[in-house]
């Protein structure tokens, strides 16, 4: 089934909270023309009072997508665009249509659990990184293998290269 996706800007911060509700009048049939509003999001490990806990973030802070079954016309998409928060883009308040390439990039799933694969190529065996959560901290690093997930870092410690397994929410690029 060949769909259309839209790009809409929205009050930041309201993402989520507007996702729901634009969701929920889609199933009661206030919306017709609309098949489901997404807003993508990733999960992260943040440490809270020394816990770990998971956390989803809104990657793309201020825009909704949203799919429709055919093309939409101009009213339908000022319908959307009068909706409370929705806000102008490029001083135009009008949904704006995305490219193939764009859906697919962009969305592909609802919570984006395969946006891993971005986070993989982020990184590089041999490149140079800082430690920026754990017991080594601020210790700076070499990328020695990369699993996953997990990745070994070479950190110089008291002289001595050390191995030490890592996510990759615990390093950064210098």
């Amino acid at each position: 089934m060949n769909t259309n996706w839209y790009l809409v800007k929205v009050l930041p911060g309201k993402e989520r909270q507007l996702t729901e509700e634009f969701n929920r009048q889609i199933e009661l049939g206030e919306i017709k023309s609309v098949s489901r509003f997404i807003c993508p999001t990733e999960k992260h490990i943040v440490v809270v009072r020394n816990k770990k806990m998971t956390r989803e973030k809104v990657l793309y802070s201020g825009y909704l997508y949203f799919e429709t079954p055919k093309p939409l016309n101009e009213d339908e998409l000022k319908t959307i665009s009068l909706y409370q928060n929705v806000m102008g883009m490029g001083g135009n308040r009008i949904p704006i249509e995305l490219r193939e390439s764009d859906v697919r990039r962009i969305i592909k799933d609802d919570v984006l659990e395969q946006r891993e694969d971005s986070k993989r190529l982020k990184y590089i065996i041999g490149e140079h990184v800082m430690v920026i959560e754990g017991p080594f901290a601020s210790f700076e690093g070499t990328i020695a293998e990369i699993k996953g997930e997990k990745i070994d870092v070479e950190i110089k410690i008291f002289g001595r290269n050390t191995a030490v397994e890592l996510t990759m929410n615990q390093i950064e690029k210098i």
